[in-house]
């Protein structure tokens, strides 16, 4: 079951969602699992021109979104949240604070739109 374990505001107006989807898996021992998620708005402002925008939300939608998972394996049912506080830890002082600077969300949506530019024109070469 995914239940959200802790949400954290950040400072460029985002909200990163982690959520718990630790399970077990032999006898005491368990995969701990972070999901790691962040919802990030295609704004115009993002953009050059209002018909690049326009492709974005064609191809993106509204919003599109970050995840991340982290795991460690082998971990015993009393050291879980050891684990996962350690793991967040982790996260949180590398990746947060580039998720939290003020130009993420723009790198971020024109990354994703390139992605699904590229897909999409090497899945047309195939036809």
């Amino acid at each position: 079951m995914k239940t959200c374990f802790r949400k954290i505001d950040l400072s460029n107006s985002l909200t990163v969602q982690v959520y718990d989807t630790t399970r077990r898996y032999y006898e005491d021992y368990h995969l701990v699992r972070l999901e790691i998620e962040c919802e990030v708005a295609v704004k115009e402002e993002f953009f050059a021109e209002p018909e690049t925008f326009a492709r974005a939300r064609i191809l993106l939608g509204e919003s599109v979104r970050y995840q991340r998972t982290v795991e460690k394996m082998g971990v015993p049912f009393a050291e879980i949240a050891a684990a996962r506080d350690e793991m967040l830890a982790c996260f949180s002082s590398t990746a947060l604070p580039y998720i939290s600077s003020e130009i993420f969300p723009r790198k971020f949506v024109l990354s994703e739109v390139q992605k699904v530019s590229d897909a999409m024109r090497r899945s047309a070469v195939r036809w």
